[in-house]
C-alpha cells in the first residue's frame, strides 16, 4: 500500500511539472524561427542523444539485441555501434518537434514538410469509408497529424493519458488548436464507439501498430521473426470499408522533411473474419517493416518487440 502511495504521489509531481513545463517550453519556443529551430534541434539531438547513448547502458543493450535480431549476420560491430548512435540522435527529437509544433501558431515549420503519395489518400476518402493511417514510431510521427489536419484533413488520434493526464490534456490542447481530434483509448467501449463514428463520416483515424502487444495481439512475421502485434487497424478496416494507407514522416539530417503516403495495404477476402484478421494484420506488418528496412536509423528499436507469451513447463511425466 505505501508503496503504491509512493508512486501515485511521484506520478502527480512528474505530471504537475511536466505540464509547467511543456507551458513553458511551448512559450520559450514561439519566439524561434524554423531556421533557428533547426539549428536547436541539431544541438539538442547531438548533446542529448550523445549523453543517452552512453549513460543509458540498459537502453543501448535492448537497441543492439534488437538490431542483432532484425539485421542477423549484416552488420559488423562499428557499424551497429555508429548505427545505434544515430537511433539515440532520432530518438530524443521526438519530444523536441512535438513541442515546436504546438508553439508554431502560424504553420510555418509544418509548411516546410513536403507531402508525397497524397493522391492515395484523396483517392481512398472519395469512397467514403474513411481512412486508417498506419502509423509507427518511425522518423517524426507526433507531428504527422498536425501537417495533414493543416492541410484540411480531418484527423482523428487515440492517445493514452492515463499515468500523466495534465500533460496529455495540456498536449491534446495544442493539438485541438491545430485542427486535430484527440480521444483517449478508456473505456475501450467508448474509444472502439468514437473510432467507428470518425470513420463513418469519412475522416482520418491514426492508429500506431508497430509496438510488442501480447495480450490481443496477432502472432505475424517482423523481420522474419514471431511478434505479437495489434489487429486494431485489420479490424476497423475489415469492418468499415476503410482502406489502410501506410504513412511516416521522415528526417533529413535531424529536421522533418517528407511526409510519405503509401498505397493502400490489401488483401484477397476469404469472409472468414478471423482468417481475414490475420492476413490484413500480416500484410499491413509487412508494410511497416519495410518502412523501417529503409531508415533504420529513425525507428527506436526499444520496445520489446519480439517478446513471447509466458508459457508454463509441462509436468514431467513419471517413468
Amino acid at each position: 500500500m505505501p508503496t503504491t502511495f509512493s508512486k501515485k504521489i511521484k506520478y502527480r509531481f512528474w505530471d504537475s511539472s511536466g505540464s509547467l513545463l511543456l507551458a513553458l517550453l511551448v512559450l520559450a519556443l514561439r519566439a524561434a524561427s524554423p531556421r533557428l529551430f533547426v539549428l536547436i534541434a541539431r544541438g539538442w539531438g547531438t548533446v542529448w542523444g550523445t549523453l543517452g547513448f552512453y549513460l543509458m547502458k540498459r537502453y543501448r543493450q535492448r537497441v543492439l539485441d534488437n538490431l542483432s535480431l532484425a539485421f542477423e549476420g549484416e552488420k559488423g560491430p562499428e557499424e551497429k555501434t555508429k548505427f545505434v548512435k544515430e537511433v539515440f540522435f532520432n530518438f530524443v527529437l521526438m519530444p523536441l518537434e512535438t513541442i515546436y509544433t504546438a508553439a508554431d501558431p502560424f504553420g510555418e515549420f509544418m509548411k516546410g514538410i513536403k507531402i508525397i503519395g497524397r493522391e492515395y489518400l484523396d483517392a481512398a476518402l472519395t469512397k467514403g469509408n474513411g481512412v486508417i493511417a498506419l502509423g509507427s514510431h518511425l522518423g517524426a510521427f507526433t507531428v504527422l497529424g498536425t501537417r495533414l489536419a493543416m492541410e484540411g484533413y480531418p484527423f482523428n488520434i487515440i492517445i493514452n493519458a492515463e499515468n500523466f493526464p495534465k500533460v496529455w490534456k495540456r498536449l491534446e490542447y495544442y493539438q485541438r488548436g491545430h485542427g486535430q481530434k484527440p480521444y483517449s483509448p478508456k473505456p475501450p467501449a467508448a474509444s472502439i464507439k468514437k473510432s467507428l463514428n470518425c470513420l463513418r463520416r469519412n475522416e482520418i483515424l491514426y492508429l500506431i501498430a508497430d509496438e510488442q502487444q501480447i495480450i490481443g495481439g496477432l502472432p505475424v512475421p517482423f523481420f522474419g521473426k514471431t511478434a505479437y502485434t495489434p489487429p486494431g487497424p485489420a479490424i476497423f478496416s475489415l469492418r468499415t470499408g476503410a482502406p489502410i494507407l501506410p504513412m511516416f514522416i521522415i528526417r533529413e539530417r535531424g529536421t522533418p522533411k517528407t511526409l510519405f503516403i503509401g498505397p493502400p495495404v490489401e488483401i484477397e477476402r476469404t469472409y472468414d473474419e478471423k482468417k481475414d484478421t490475420e492476413l490484413l494484420t500480416a500484410r499491413f506488418t509487412k508494410a511497416i517493416e519495410d518502412s523501417i528496412r529503409q531508415y533504420p536509423e529513425q525507428w527506436p528499436w526499444l520496445n520489446r518487440r519480439w517478446k513471447q507469451p509466458y508459457q508454463e513447463r509441462e509436468p514431467k511425466e513419471d517413468n
